[in-house]
């Protein structure tokens, strides 16, 4: 079986890295190199990295409907075409050129969580599970085919973080097991139903803000979903302060205002919500280092009357 691999960051380097123990992967194709950091160098994407350390040809097209860069892969005769998160559309006349076609994997199980941020997303609406999906290529974006997938449990304080750390190696896995089912021609393609489809958005730093009046389950979901990127945030003191993690409380008490704060015991920090408290157990102020709730009680002696907005 005769491999081309389209795609660019971690996860994408993780399922190459598999599928290179297992099958001839002819080429890569990566998104362009970009420069990144505090002062803009140019720094290799995973996917390129091995490629380069693995002596496979790579290409880095700006243009995916190029005629050059299509003739250049056409001559590689690759069975098989595999996109994991590489960042862009990729034509018709690039997924229809191998004889099996191409195959994605998406993180979440299609059709619900279609496009941008579904490990995100399916945490911020609080979901108890989701899945990998891989799918056949189509000219609609995530509306292809579905050959497998697996699912996957959520309990209630995972973190985005916490979930691609277990999508990771599922989703190599999965891609590994559907390659097999294609060569031996025992997989039947299932046809989306529309109709069940869910779609996210982007998320932007507008997304990412707090607002108080929610419930707590809903702020909470909000704070895990965003671990650890981009962050939930609020403001304290007139400055931007993120929200690293949180817990439901449950605690008989006087719930206060909204956004307000209540020092339980001297060293947990609640806050009033939309229908009760939220309990804050990581806080990052601005230009400071992530901190626990009893160090930022004690480094900001914290009031009664203190709220965050």
């Amino acid at each position: 079986m005769k491999i081309g691999f389209f795609g660019t960051p971690e996860i994408a380097a993780f399922c190459l890295e598999k599928l290179i123990d297992t099958y001839r992967v002819v080429f890569t194709v990566a998104a362009e190199d970009k420069p990144s950091g505090r002062h803009l160098k140019i720094r290799y994407n995973q996917v390129k990295e091995i490629a380069l350390k693995q002596g496979i040809q790579l290409y880095q097209p700006a243009n995916l409907r190029d005629q050059d860069f299509i003739r250049t892969i056409e001559k590689e005769r690759a069975d098989l075409f595999v996109v994991v998160a590489y960042g862009r559309v990729i034509p018709p006349e690039v997924f229809s050129l191998p004889p099996l076609g191409t195959i994605n994997l998406h993180p979440s199980l299609l059709p619900k969580y279609r496009g941008a941020a579904p490990i995100q997303w399916v945490l911020i609406n609080g979901e108890s599970e989701t899945g990998i999906t891989v799918q056949m290529m189509d000219e609609e974006i995530d509306m292809g085919d579905i050959l497998t997938q697996r699912r996957i449990q959520i309990p209630i304080d995972m973190t985005s973080e916490e979930l691609y750390r277990i999508i990771l190696p599922l989703g190599a896995d999965l891609l590994i097991e559907t390659i097999d089912l294609l060569q031996t021609n025992s997989i039947e393609p299932k046809k989306q139903n529309n109709d069940e489809a869910t779609y996210c958005e982007r998320i932007t730093k507008n997304t990412s803000r707090i607002d108080w009046s929610k419930s707590s389950s809903e702020i909470h979901n909000l704070v895990r979903g965003l671990n650890p990127k981009p962050v939930a945030w609020t403001t304290f003191r007139g400055k931007s302060i993120r929200i690293w993690r949180t817990a439901m409380c449950e605690e008989d008490i006087e719930t206060p205002a909204r956004g307000h704060i209540s020092i339980y015991k001297k060293k947990r920090l609640l806050i009033g919500t939309g229908d009760g408290l939220l309990e804050i157990l990581q806080i990052q102020p601005e230009t400071k280092r992530i901190m626990d709730a009893l160090s930022f009680i004690n480094g900001y002696r914290l009031q009664e009357s203190d709220r965050f907005d």
